[in-house]
Order: structure tokens, then sequence, then C-alpha cells
């Protein structure tokens, strides 16, 4: 990680600069209120900051064993830099401290740079969810996938 940036809590004043990055990398971004919603329910989110700046965030919460990773998202002009790598590592690490056994997520079918990215960090695919996500002209699948956290 640069030596200037620095990875921390997710927090209620970052909801403006988290809602701009969301809208500028999704075609069908997440609505203010839901962000607000995972901070005011205390999601053990995190982002990654660089000289007061946002570069990218991730929304993720625990259910039992196992870590839910709901949205990563990286500045469009950052991406491609590992800053996603770096936060889905530092993922990990809490996952493991606060007990995870596994995290599992939910992929749109049609984001091939996602799920080769998650390919990469050792997801497996294990299901499809059939219209989970709104596309143009209907509904999209969604790639299930999990990746188990070993105990370090």
């Amino acid at each position: 990680m640069e030596s200037n940036s620095v990875i921390r809590p997710l927090e209620v004043i970052d909801l403006e600069q988290v809602v701009t990055i969301e809208q500028e990398a999704h075609e069908y971004p997440w609505k203010k209120s839901i962000h607000l919603s995972c901070i005011e329910q205390e999601y053990p989110s995190l982002v990654l900051e660089r000289e007061g700046q946002i570069l990218a965030y991730v929304i993720f919460n625990y259910l039992y064993d196992e870590c839910h990773l709901m949205n990563i998202t990286t500045q469009s002009s950052h991406q491609g830099q590992g800053i996603a790598t770096q936060l889905i590592q530092s993922l990990y690490s809490h996952a493991k401290l606060a007990g995870m056994k596994s995290v599992l997520l939910e992929v749109r079918e049609s984001n091939q740079p996602a799920i080769a990215f998650y390919q990469r960090q050792q997801f497996e695919v294990i299901g499809q969810r059939l219209g989970y996500y709104p596309a143009t002209g209907g509904r999209e699948a969604a790639i299930v996938m999990r990746k188990a956290l070993l105990e370090a």
C-alpha cells in the first residue's frame, strides 16, 4: 500500500464521496439511502483513503460464520492499480478476527472484470441467482461465489 494511503472504517462523513464513486462506477448504482442504511446498521465496512480522498470502499456484513461482501468499488480513475486487492485483503483480516469462516458474494454475470478479480482472489462459483439484478430490458442473473477463510 502506498505510504500515504490508509484503510479505515467507513463512516457517515464519507457518504457523499462514496455515493459519488458508486454513481460514476456503476450502471445501476446503489441509492444514497442504501449506503446510509448500511452505515446506520453498523456494517463493518472500510474505505481506502489517500490524502483525504476516498479511492475505494467495501461494504460487508457478518451472518453467523459468513462474511457477505455486498459492494466493493474503486473510483474509476484509480481502477487497475491494486486498490481493490488491498481493500479485500483487509476485509479478510477483519472477517477472520470476527470468527468468519468464509466470504460470500453475488456478482452480475456480465461483469467479467469483477468475476476475474474474484477468481484471482480464489473465490469459487457455487451457484447462480436468476433475475437477481436490474438490467436493460429486464433482469440479469447473479453468479454466487465463495471463498474459504483459512486459519493463518
